[in-house]
């Protein structure tokens, strides 16, 4: 296995282990500012809607699993869009 490769699936797994523990840790803690904006009686207001409210598939709240998968799906869309463009910038620089 190449270098580049074995880097990449470690860099990959890691990023596993961080999202499992972020959703097992944090999928039960309440956001800070809820808790703060609660005490003053503040009400809620969303600027937009987004596509996952609550960083949770709508249906699926509180489903560990789901959010598990959801977090390993946009850590793959992201990593895989860094890689994209890193291969787009060095392809780019070569032709220089």
């Amino acid at each position: 296995m190449e270098q580049k490769t074995k880097i990449m699936l470690i860099g990959f797994l890691i990023a596993i282990v961080f999202v499992a523990i972020g959703v097992i840790w944090l999928g039960f803690a309440n956001e800070t500012l809820d808790v703060i904006a609660n005490l003053f009686g503040a009400p809620e207001w969303e600027l937009w809607i987004p596509p996952f409210p609550d960083y949770e598939i709508p249906g699926m709240e509180g489903v560990l699993l789901s959010n598990f998968l959801l977090g390993i799906t946009f850590v793959g869309l992201i990593l895989g869009i860094t890689f994209g463009l890193m291969w787009l910038l060095v392809r780019l620089r070569q032709k220089e």
